[in-house]
């Protein structure tokens, strides 16, 4: 690992401001998840009801409460939990950040796999009669047109699932905690975007656009499954562009 890498001062604040202790705990991890659905979620909710007024604020609070009032808790409350009970570290906590190369590189496979092993799982789940009508359903209770909040509307069941198959790959392996939380935020953000119902220029070439998952809660078949990128639809012949 190099010693000059250009995300230093980046990591050395952290260990200053957040410390070692709560960085090698899985709060660090939730924290940037709990970040990732905010962050859009805040953005767009203010796109919703200020500048397209696509929603009221009552109408986008329903839609959030409902969504959150369990995730929040339970996440909240997690991060809590693992910053005050001691317990043995979750993560290695290197002083040195991560060269760009290795940041990029495992930025890149993060994504990929959390893709791939969501897709296959969403696959399964529309699959399966009885999951699909017990858990999967839940997610497609919201009519479009879609909202950011539609993202977290999930079974508690298939949250849990799905957070292991979009974050499997810094799980299994060994990867720098910083490289970690930037792509636990990401990847998180994305899979809230993916559900704003908006057309977003520059990012609808990357990643998988919310016109065509919009499809998906309509139809409530398996087409534009994937809400990270559209690789997996387009291998498999489950992609369907909306123009």
């Amino acid at each position: 690992m190099q010693h000059d890498s250009v995300l230093q001062p980046v990591w050395d604040f952290l260990l200053l401001h957040v410390g070692e202790s709560v960085i090698a705990s899985p709060a660090f991890l939730l924290m940037a998840v709990l970040a990732g659905i905010y962050v859009p979620g805040i953005i767009f909710s203010l796109v919703d009801v200020v500048v397209t007024r696509r929603q009221t604020l009552r109408e986008c609070w329903a839609v959030y409460w409902r969504a959150m009032k369990g995730y929040s808790t339970f996440y909240v409350g997690a991060v809590i939990f693992f910053i005050v009970v001691p317990l043995p570290p979750l993560l290695q906590v290197p002083a040195q950040a991560p060269a760009p190369g290795e940041f990029f590189l495992d930025l890149l496979l993060y994504f990929l796999v959390g893709d791939f092993a969501s897709y296959v799982w969403h696959r399964i789940e529309h699959a399966r009669g009885w999951y699909m009508k017990n858990v999967h359903y839940y997610h497609h209770t919201d009519k479009p047109p879609l909202t950011i909040w539609t993202a977290m509307v999930v079974h508690p069941v298939e949250g849990f699932s799905v957070f292991i198959c979009f974050h499997i790959y810094g799980l299994l392996f060994p990867i720098h905690p910083l490289t970690f939380a930037v792509s636990a935020f990401s990847v998180t953000a994305v899979t809230m975007v993916t559900h704003c119902g908006y057309r977003l220029p520059v990012y609808d070439w990357f990643f998988a656009r919310a016109l065509d998952h919009h499809v998906h809660h309509t139809s409530r078949e398996p087409k534009n499954v994937s809400v990270v990128f559209s690789v997996c639809d387009r291998l498999f012949g489950t992609y369907q562009k909306v123009t």
